[in-house]
């Protein structure tokens, strides 16, 4: 897209009469389309003629930057030249870039790709829907990868190289309700006697699991703890890293911030924590810019740390409350659930998980343990009782009736 002019114009009708400008551009179907922005600070029109010049450059500076949806595109050049754009100008990193393409390829690409990007309607998008759910795909999975296609074409109608948008009209697949899994008392016991029989505290999935286990640590986190994260003196764990995937072109996995703001975290550690990290720290002597679980200097790759911990699960045939296979962040929602069933304040509950938002842990986690409604109605009884004399009073007449 390329701005080819530029205009200015005084708004007599307008309080202060401001002058505008108005540049002009031509879509993917050679249709002349216009855009304007306020010229407040103008005074006279040839400075607003010069304000207007600079704004048109600033404009084809952009859009030089950005992926043009070319009239004869496939969806597929399109929607990889967009992954590549954010990618190349920091909207996402590499692991999103990584797992959004490995969702392109697998769900997009073999319905849509060949399609003339600009000529994909209405039609072709619910076609699309209902072959996705023919694969017997989960609500979620439907659900996002419908969202991450219409954030492909809302960019480009939103920039004015589209006339229209195929996906109105089209109703947006539902969000699936999410599913928490946790684990009985007996498969907790199960867990911690198959990592204190496998592993030693110098073997770095000793720690790894336990770190997910009693501090609910994602998978990308634990690889990526230090030891100057651990405060021994303050009994905290900071998390202020983590290990990135990425997959495909420009492989190679690194270290990153956290995956949100509220992702980079201090909290307690628990007593059993502390003890394995104390019996660790005394057997490796490491140093603080060590990692944790690795090689010194050297992170655990996530996808190393997923395969020993699926070998680990399938040597002892370690199951969840739903009879699945663990997996790494089961361990993550078993946390929260007992944190639940103990009777945390949401609020605490939320900073220690890294959640986004106090509302995230209530949806996830508010219903995920029947025990938690139980002890939730407990504890209110109790509070209404030690707060009010009226059901004391009314067993006191009771009494005297009974007298």
């Amino acid at each position: 897209m390329k701005y080819t002019s530029v205009s200015v114009h005084q708004l007599s009708k307008r309080t202060g009469k401001p002058w505008q400008a108005r540049a002009k551009y031509k879509d993917i179907y050679g249709n002349w389309r216009e855009t304007s922005v306020m010229l407040p600070n103008a005074k006279g029109k040839k400075e607003a003629q010069k304000m207007a010049e600079e704004w048109m450059k600033e404009l084809n500076a952009t859009a030089d930057l950005m992926p043009n949806a070319e009239k004869d595109n496939t969806l597929d050049k399109t929607y990889k030249e967009y992954l590549k754009f954010q990618l190349n100008t920091g909207v996402i990193e590499k692991s999103t870039y990584s797992n959004n393409l490995y969702s392109y390829n697998k769900y997009i690409k073999p319905y849509l790709g060949n399609y003339v990007f600009a000529l994909v309607d209405k039609t072709v998008i619910n076609k699309w829907i209902t072959q996705l759910y023919q694969l017997g795909l989960s609500q979620n999975t439907i659900h996002t990868t419908y969202a991450r296609l219409k954030k492909v074409y809302n960019y480009y109608y939103n920039s004015g190289e589209l006339l229209t948008d195929p996906f109105k009209g089209v109703i947006m697949p539902k969000k699936g309700e999410p599913k928490v899994t946790h684990l009985t008392n007996e498969q907790m016991d199960n867990v911690l006697s198959a990592v204190y029989l496998d592993y030693e505290p110098q073997d770095p999935m000793y720690i790894g699991i336990l770190l997910a286990f009693y501090a609910g640590l994602r998978r990308g986190e634990i690889c990526g703890l230090r030891w100057n994260d651990i405060d021994f003196y303050q009994k905290t764990i900071t998390v202020r890293s983590a290990i990135g995937v990425s997959e495909g072109e420009g492989a190679g996995d690194y270290t990153k911030n956290p995956k949100n703001k509220s992702s980079n975290r201090t909290f307690p550690m628990l007593p059993h924590l502390e003890q394995a990290l104390k019996e660790r720290r005394a057997i490796l002597n490491p140093k603080d810019s060590w990692f944790v679980i690795g090689e010194e200097e050297q992170f655990m790759r996530p996808q190393q740390y997923n395969r020993l911990f699926a070998e680990f699960v399938e040597r002892h045939n370690l199951v969840d409350a739903y009879g699945k296979k663990i997996a790494p962040h089961g361990l993550r929602h078993n946390f929260a659930t007992v944190g639940i069933r103990a009777g945390m304040d949401i609020a605490s509950l939320s900073l220690m998980m890294g959640h986004a938002s106090r509302a995230m842990t209530l949806d996830t986690y508010g219903d995920a343990n029947a025990d938690a409604l139980n002890l939730a109605s407990t504890k209110l009884s109790e509070t209404f009782n030690d707060n009010t004399s009226f059901y004391g009073e009314r067993e006191e007449d009771k009494e005297e009736s009974a007298e």
